[in-house]
């Protein structure tokens, strides 16, 4: 798990092109004009999802990927996302090929990023993620998750 600003994003060029290339795109796009939803960049290699939303309390399940690695950045807002090692959690709804996503039940001190307005966090498919948490209270956030194949 990697998480960081967008103004440190030169620092994961190394990592991999479409990393790189999803930081690039983080980095030159004006998400604020750009409706929500789907956007591919290239075929099911990389694509991202622009969302709006209003955050809520924290839940009972958490989630991880198989085939894709998330980078999720905070456009606009506040929120948190619970993180925990998927292979050491009990899982709650098995793996679903066709959307790449499976559900743990939550370790009884998940760990959480705060994460306010240019704020990134990649997960790997190592890492279960509890995304669009509220840190007090509910907010309206903009938020853009790149899909990255593995």
């Amino acid at each position: 798990m990697i998480f960081d600003t967008l103004s440190n994003s030169g620092l994961y060029s190394n990592v991999s092109p479409l990393i790189a290339k999803a930081l690039k795109i983080a980095a030159e796009t004006d998400f604020e004009k750009i409706l929500d939803g789907k956007y591919e960049v290239d075929s099911d290699k990389l694509f991202y999802l622009v969302q709006r939303y209003k955050t809520r309390p924290v839940y009972e399940k958490i989630e991880a990927h198989k085939n894709y690695i998330d980078l999720q950045l905070l456009v606009n807002g506040h929120e948190q996302i619970g993180f925990a090692i998927a292979g050491k959690l009990s899982v709650q709804t098995p793996y679903d090929e066709t959307k790449d996503v499976m559900f743990f039940n939550p370790p009884a001190n998940t760990t959480f990023l705060k994460m306010q307005k240019g704020d990134f966090a990649i997960f790997w498919p190592s890492d279960a993620h509890m995304p669009c948490c509220q840190i007090d209270n509910a907010e309206d956030v903009l938020k853009v998750v790149f899909k990255i194949k593995v």
